[in-house]
């Protein structure tokens, strides 16, 4: 049920392939360095919403309820300030 080990490992790759896009945003030349840097961007947006969302999941298969609905709200707190800047 604790799946812990796995998300550590997609973390870890998560920081090496950051790293990677942050050193081509850097230094590639052109529209390649857009494209690096947007994605090392997007990457440091999504991995701590997947970390949290992961966390939801597994406080709610271990039925720690004020864990699992505090991350919720966080989760609803994200989305809600996601869809304002889509929105204005």
């Amino acid at each position: 049920m604790n799946d812990l080990g796995v998300l550590s490992k997609i973390l870890m790759v998560a920081l090496v392939v950051t790293f990677a896009c942050a050193l081509g945003g850097a230094f590639l030349p052109g529209t390649a360095s857009v494209w690096s840097g947007t994605a090392c961007v997007v990457i440091l947006i999504a991995v701590p919403v997947l970390r949290v969302t992961w966390l939801v999941v597994d406080w709610t298969k271990s039925r720690d309820v004020k864990f699992a609905l505090l991350g919720c709200a966080l989760l609803v707190v994200l989305a809600t300030s996601g869809a304002i800047v889509f929105l204005r």
